[in-house]
């Protein structure tokens, strides 16, 4: 973008790239982490040390643009969005569906329904 990296012919539709994942896919995930923790699991046998640690992208693997959310929203909520400005954040999810057969199967209007129900539900979050 301002520095050349990315040109506006390699986004969708010009604007950025993300890999919006639903809280509940994010959850499944978390715990299909701590189920592979077991003294039965053997996910983590080819660890180069005892640590027993793995990093994995949760995600759904293909990014969404910013103008794709910005539409999910404004259906689910009824008002208009800003457009965003990183050029891609696409997680990459293989590792943690073979390993723990993570999915993540939320699409983006549930996710931004959800999103939108518990926001005004919680209008000042967890406080």
């Amino acid at each position: 973008m301002a520095i050349g990296r990315i040109k506006d012919d390699t986004l969708k539709d010009g604007t950025c790239v993300r890999d919006y994942l639903h809280v509940l896919d994010l959850a499944s995930g978390h715990l299909l982490a701590l189920d592979a923790l077991s003294l039965e699991s053997t996910i983590f046998d080819n660890c180069p040390n005892e640590a027993r640690y793995k990093a994995y992208n949760l995600g759904k693997g293909r990014g969404m643009s910013v103008l794709q959310i910005v539409e999910a929203m404004r259906k689910a909520t009824g008002f208009s969005y800003k457009r965003g400005d990183v050029p891609d954040l696409t997680a990459d999810p293989p590792l943690a569906e073979k390993e723990l057969g993570f999915k993540a199967p939320q699409p983006l209007e549930v996710m931004c329904r959800d999103l939108w129900n518990w926001q005004t539900k919680n209008p000042n979050g967890y406080a």
